[in-house]
This record gives C-alpha cells, structure tokens and sequence, in this order.
C-alpha cells in the first residue's frame, strides 16, 4: 500500500534583497511567513517537512524552532542561487515517500493546495509531476513523484533548476486547475507583499 503523505522542500535560504526585511520574517495572518509555510505543510500531511536555510539563518531557525515534524537544512552554497537549496532540500527526503512538493517560502499556498496536488499524482498511474493552474496560468507549488528526488538533486542554475525537470516532463505533467489566487502569487516585492495582504 502506497505511503501516500508526501515530503516537502521549503526553500528558505534567500537574502530578500528587494525587502525591506527578510522575507522569511514577514507577518503573514499573526506568524512569520516561514512559520506559517510550516504549519500549511503540517497541515497538508507533509512528512517530513524540510526548511533549507542559507542567509538569516540563526534568525529564520529561532522563528520555527521545536516542531519534531521539521527537519532543518542550512545551505552553506546558498549564494550560488535557487538549484544549490533545492538539490540541499532533496538530498535531505527519506526514501519512503511517494511524492515531493517544493514549496519557496515567498510563494505563500494553502494546505488544501498541497494536500489536492499530492493526492492527484500519487493516484495517477503515468504522471510524474502535479502543478496548479489558475486561468491558464501556471502556478505553484509543483509536486513530484518521488521516483524524479534524483533529478532534483542534481538541478543547476545553467540548466534552469525545475524548469528543466518539467520541461523533461512536459508529456508526464499533470495540471490542476484552482480559483486560488494564492497558487500564481509570488511576494518579491513590499508592493507584492502589500496586494498579498489586501487579498487575504
């Protein structure tokens, strides 16, 4: 029997150069953004839920201290861009696990999100790759099938990191359609965090 609780990869390394602070630290709905991704993932069933840190990470580790469930990663490469956290976060998974969502910490989900997403993959006899859509527009997070946590570990930068991964596997995506404005939302600005705020 399938072990159908899926792991996630929460990249939370990055310096948030064009915040005024770090966004991991951001208040979102009376939490850290950080904290509250962990609890989304909690709450999606994800097990484990591992938090690759890089830049703020003494700061952003006090701020989701304590939770058994979480299983903290520190990317000592985390200058050298995105790939260098997601290859950290799936070097970490366990191998008994069906499926893996990556999850950045500035693309804030919900755990219904997840929890559809892991769900629809693990029950697909061909896909290999689950990614919601809002009005034809792609969105986040994607989740893949455990069979691809190779494939993750070795991503780059030259090679676009996930891009290449789904663009491999174009013909084994599955997409899910969601009226969640949350799943194309990506908080790279104060001007993007402040409509976040507004949406919610």
């Amino acid at each position: 029997m399938p072990n159908r609780m899926p792991a996630a990869i929460l990249l939370a390394a990055g310096e948030s150069t064009r915040m005024v602070e770090p966004k991991q630290l951001l208040d979102w709905q009376g939490q850290t953004l950080v904290a509250a991704q962990v609890e989304t993932l909690l709450e999606a069933q994800c097990r484990p839920v591992i938090v690759v840190l890089g830049a703020h990470a003494n700061r952003v580790r006090q701020a989701i201290a304590g939770r058994a469930e979480v299983q903290i990663t520190t990317n000592q490469q985390w200058r050298r861009g995105r790939a260098s956290s997601i290859r950290a976060g799936a070097r970490a998974v366990p191998p008994a696990v069906d499926a893996v969502a990556v999850v950045s910490v500035d693309q804030p989900t919900r755990a219904e999100v997840v929890a559809w997403l892991a769900k629809e993959l693990v029950l697909s006899t061909d896909a290999l790759i689950a990614v919601p859509r809002r009005e034809g527009r792609n969105g986040h997070p994607p989740v893949f099938r455990a069979q691809l946590l190779p494939e993750l570990q070795d991503v780059t930068e030259r090679e676009e990191g996930l891009r290449q991964i789904r663009r491999r596997h174009a013909d084994r995506t599955i997409f899910l359609e969601m009226n969640d404005p949350l799943v194309t939302l990506n908080l790279n600005t104060p001007e993007a965090y402040r409509r976040a705020i507004e949406l919610l």
